[in-house]
């Protein structure tokens, strides 16, 4: 039975949808079979992380028009299976309904099932926090981010959800909140501790998760923490092994430039 984990932040802008996407990757890269859903319906973006940029079927069609959540499914080189929400603006009215049912008939079998919710706790969250079993929030180390995350944990709870932990996203020198102070507002752990650092907007641009792009990082390794956690595994950072790892990082930005031409559509039977 799937892991089916959703990953919530009370705001935009913390890097939420980053964190899932390289999420997903560093748990694949662990031989685990892994799938991530855009829940954010009316903002998605999942799927251009991976340079998805075309695709026939999203999980809008699945909602609204009776497709199979096996024809929405699309294989990225990395062994991550994306399932993208439509960037149409006609599909802005889409109800989110019936994906937990799919979601068991289909990726029972998963290890792990991320959900990239929506910000904020309007239907789309909502909906997101009750088709999963687990949640993690993300949030930034400023006071108004924490609390808008603190009301989605508080939502979370009332829907009788497990709450991993917090992940601290973005985090600069001139913060507000250190890590004890967030983790004591929570009453919660912090399993990870991300900066900012202009590698992450570099790997978007290049539709490559920097787990794959730089995967000895600081970045990487902070996301890599997280995975452990979850996986229930001590973490041991990577060390950077200097040209071995700029070969990498060459091979895996070239199958990303070509994952719109080698994605495959799964389908029942």
């Amino acid at each position: 039975m799937a892991r089916v984990i959703g990953v919530l932040s009370g705001k935009g802008g913390v890097g939420k949808t980053t964190l899932v996407s390289n999420l997903g990757v560093s748990l694949a890269q662990e031989s685990k079979n892994v799938a991530i859903i855009d829940a954010n319906l009316t903002g998605a973006n999942l799927g251009l992380h991976f340079g998805l940029l075309s695709y026939p079927v999203s999980i809008h069609d699945v909602m609204k028009n009776g497709a199979s959540l096996t024809d929405a499914i699309y294989k990225h080189p990395s062994g991550v299976d994306i399932i993208p929400a439509s960037l149409s603006i006609e599909h802005v009215d889409t109800e989110p309904r019936n994906l937990r049912k799919s979601i068991d008939k289909f990726l029972g079998d998963k290890d792990f099932v991320l959900i990239d919710a929506a910000t904020g706790l309007d239907r789309e969250t909502l909906a997101a926090i009750d088709m999963s079993d687990e949640i993690l929030l993300v949030t930034h180390p400023e006071l108004p981010t924490v609390s808008d995350a603190l009301r989605t944990k508080t939502i979370a709870e009332k829907y009788d959800k497990d709450i991993i932990g917090i992940v601290l996203n973005r985090i600069t020198k001139e913060d507000e909140l250190d890590t004890g102070t967030v983790s004591s507002f929570f009453e919660l752990p912090v399993i990870g501790a991300i900066p900012e650092d202009p590698i992450v907007r570099k790997s978007i641009e290049a539709k490559n998760p920097v787990i794959l792009s730089h995967p000895r990082h600081r970045v990487s390794n902070e996301i890599r923490k997280v995975s452990d956690h979850i996986l229930g595994k001590e973490h041991e950072p990577k060390k950077d092994r200097g040209f071995r790892d700029r070969i990498l990082a060459f091979v895996n930005y070239r199958k990303s430039i070509i994952l719109p031409f080698i994605g495959k559509k799964f389908k029942a039977g």
